[in-house]
């Protein structure tokens, strides 16, 4: 935010590297999105671009990787019961539903309000979240050019601009479109998530606090924000959690029942056992999994990898190691609890799963422009090795690279875990920019 006895002049001259330098990282942007697509239709491989086709040319229909799961789930609670849930359709029938009965919640209310529930219905569905992921990602970005001082009120190029450029990148960003083409549940994710982050850079806590919460009937890892929010005495954001998750669950229980609920434990616990070695699964689990059982990266679940305790152990450090880092490595005092803090938790969260399938990336677009934003806004010349950091990750998380997958029957399949590599490079950045060394002004970073 700039000062106001600061001349206009002044102001604006002081915007001007900043502005050039967003220039040529959205020149970036658009270069990288067309070297790469190019490339891949030469080479006849998958890209972004058949995922934005899909999209643009062919809404409402796609795969069902989540629906056919949920719906089954849900057909069976409301058939007659024998046994719980997870021992039936999980264990018994091999079907894929390793989501919390919580995330039934949103079908259950269609279905008792009369929605036919069908994988094209869910797709359409899903077909609008990409729209509000888009323009959520606008708008937080314009809102970062703001807070920053290089987007004013009246810059209305600037500000279409950097609108334009966050939505070209959104709908480029393979992951998120990935989870709407084979039709997940995670197209809801990625955007209540960017909702999130605009919510709280705009310092409106409770808000972020009910859609993490949200967050969290659908995706369970995200409760870790609970013992995030207590560390960092954010009452307000722990307030909006638990308005969501604390009737969610109760609803759950009256619903589904107790049992099933708590069957959800024995499903958590092995998929800790197992985790996943095909290469979407972009993990410390996946990688691990990969080099032990070598050519079984291109098996399509649901086969799951036998217990391995050199797996399972190096799975549970490494994920233990990354959470504590994020719950109790504050940064800079001022940035505790602000916004980069948050996004560590949320990507730290993610990338510390057992399993992190490649579309989990999709929560990642916000985190990118706020590292931008950050390097943006730096009084000095930012190191060279911040940014091409940056560029590394954006483009190795931006995109598919399935000629990794020609090496999945040699030890170099540690290549196809090129999405987990830019997470952790993305997470370094988040710990590297808040940092005094790098970092002197707060702007958007502090917490108020």
């Amino acid at each position: 935010m700039s000062d106001p006895s600061i001349p206009y002049r002044s102001v604006a001259a002081a915007a001007a590297t900043p502005r050039r330098r967003l220039l040529l990282a959205g020149l970036f942007i658009l270069l990288s999105i067309g070297a790469i697509n190019v490339v891949a239709r030469a080479l006849n491989m998958e890209s972004s671009r058949n995922q934005l086709h899909a999209w643009a040319l062919d809404p409402g229909h796609g795969w069902a990787d989540s629906w056919d799961p949920m719906l089954a789930a849900l057909n069976w609670l409301e058939g007659p019961q024998q046994g719980t849930l997870y021992q039936a359709i999980f264990f018994q029938q091999h079907i894929k539903f390793q989501y919390p009965p919580t995330s039934l919640l949103p079908l259950a209310l269609m279905r008792a309000a009369g929605v036919p529930l069908t994988p094209d219905l869910l797709n359409v569905i899903g077909w609008v979240w990409i729209v509000v992921t888009a323009l959520a990602m606008a708008a937080f970005a314009v809102t970062l050019a703001e807070r920053g001082g290089i987007a004013g009120k009246g810059d209305m190029l600037i500000r279409a601009a950097v609108g334009g450029m966050a939505i070209v990148a959104t709908l480029t960003f393979y992951p998120i479109m990935l989870a709407y083409t084979i039709g997940q549940v995670q197209t809801w994710i990625n955007a209540i998530f960017i909702l999130a982050c605009l919510a709280w850079v705009q310092e409106r806590r409770g808000t972020a606090g009910v859609l993490i919460g949200a967050i969290c009937l659908l995706k369970p890892q995200f409760g870790l924000f609970l013992i995030w929010g207590v560390l960092r005495r954010h009452w307000r954001f722990l307030f909006g959690w638990a308005a969501v998750v604390v009737p969610g669950a109760a609803i759950s229980i009256v619903l589904f029942g107790l049992a099933n609920n708590l069957d959800y434990i024995s499903v958590l616990q092995f998929l800790s056992s197992h985790g996943e070695n095909y290469f979407h699964n972009q993990s410390v689990n996946g990688l691990l999994n990969r080099l032990l059982f070598l050519g079984d990266s291109l098996a399509v679940p649901p086969v799951f990898p036998p217990f391995n305790t050199l797996v399972y152990y190096g799975t549970l450090v490494t994920s233990l190691v990354l959470v504590l880092a994020a719950l109790f490595q504050r940064g800079r005092e001022e940035d505790g609890g602000g916004l980069l803090d948050f996004m560590t938790a949320a990507l730290t969260f993610t990338i510390a799963s057992p399993i992190a399938w490649e579309y989990h990336y999709g929560i990642v677009p916000p985190i990118l422009a706020a590292l931008l934003f950050a390097l943006l806004l730096q009084p000095r010349e930012a190191r060279p090795t911040l940014w091409v950091a940056l560029a590394v990750g954006y483009v190795f998380t931006a995109n598919f690279f399935p000629i990794t997958n020609k090496l999945a029957e040699t030890y170099l399949n540690v290549l196809q875990s090129y999405l987990f590599y830019a997470g952790l490079l993305t997470l370094w950045l988040l710990y590297r920019i808040r940092t005094p060394q790098s970092l002197d002004r707060g702007l958007f970073l502090r917490a108020p």
